[in-house]
């Protein structure tokens, strides 16, 4: 069994370890809809109420956090005291539908996921519609501008439920395809290429799939995976590498910590964070200056 170490979340998803050792998490509930900093003990301090069904999460280097999903489906930068700083609500070619996840990148802009289906168009009754795959996706990667809030353009678009964003330490962009397993590798502004694919068949019947992705600092992709309770290693030919099982199954999103050595995976169906000694240390996070 992993360690746990916050308990009681409703909805865990995003989460990023702060240069201080403690750590930064939302929760998506409609309870909750909050952003919560957690000391190493487990202890915490409730930030804001974001509002929205807040999924992503990203911090930059004056220490403000950038939530995806805010109100109306929107990107906000919050301060440390819980002040919204900005809101972002979509690119020239419209509103974002469901954004997901956050990383900076090495050129100090933003990159986001959006699910590319709106949350109430997924969920029947709050559970995922049993027609869930059958939906119109329209799953994208955008590249913003943070310091000047807006979207500088589109690098991927129509994909099955656009989730997690990662970078390697040669600043290539990695991100997942729910419904489809893929794992996608892109340069900035190239084509996009398969780079894994972590499973078998598509989550046709029952929600399943790579979420939330980190790096360690040989090159091994971290991939949650929703629904089926483990965290894939994949090497950087793309083969599996090996698996970490989790205690729940239904991890989403995994963060290092700052000194590499822990995992940290938010757990949806015990609303947990658990804790898992990292098998190699973890590759650290670009956090420029905005303002």
């Amino acid at each position: 069994m992993n360690e746990t170490i916050a308990t009681g979340l409703r909805l865990p998803s995003g989460l990023v370890a702060l240069p201080d050792g403690r750590f930064a998490l939302v929760e998506m509930d409609a309870s909750r809809r909050c952003l919560k900093l957690f000391d190493t003990s487990g202890a915490y301090q409730e930030i804001c109420r974001i509002g929205g069904s807040p999924t992503g999460i990203a911090i930059d280097g004056d220490g403000c956090f950038w939530v995806a999903d805010g109100p109306e489906n929107s990107l906000v930068r919050v301060s440390p005291q819980g002040r919204v700083l900005q809101v972002i609500e979509g690119s020239a070619d419209g509103p974002f539908l469901h954004p997901n996840a956050l990383a900076f990148g090495p050129d100090g802009l933003l990159y986001m996921t959006d699910s590319g289906i709106r949350l109430d168009d997924l969920l029947e009754g709050g559970h995922i519609h049993p027609d869930f795959f059958k939906a119109a996706y329209n799953g994208c990667v955008y590249q913003i501008d943070p310091a000047e809030g807006r979207v500088i353009r589109v690098l991927a678009a129509g994909l099955l439920l656009a989730s997690g964003l990662a970078f390697d330490a040669d600043g290539l962009l990695y991100y997942s395809e729910t419904l489809t397993g893929k794992i996608h590798r892109q340069i900035i502004g190239g084509r996009q290429e398969l780079f894994a694919q972590s499973m078998t068949s598509p989550a046709i019947n029952v929600l399943r799939g790579p979420s939330g992705l980190a790096f360690d600092r040989s090159g091994t992709l971290y991939c949650a995976m929703y629904g089926l309770g483990e965290i894939s290693l994949v090497d950087a030919d793309g083969k599996m590498a090996g698996h970490i099982r989790t205690n729940g199954t239904r991890p989403g999103n995994i963060a290092f910590t700052v000194d590499g050595k822990h995992l940290l995976v938010s757990e949806q169906e015990n609303g947990v964070v658990e804790k898992i000694t990292a098998p190699r240390p973890g590759l650290p996070l670009h956090m420029p200056s905005v303002s």
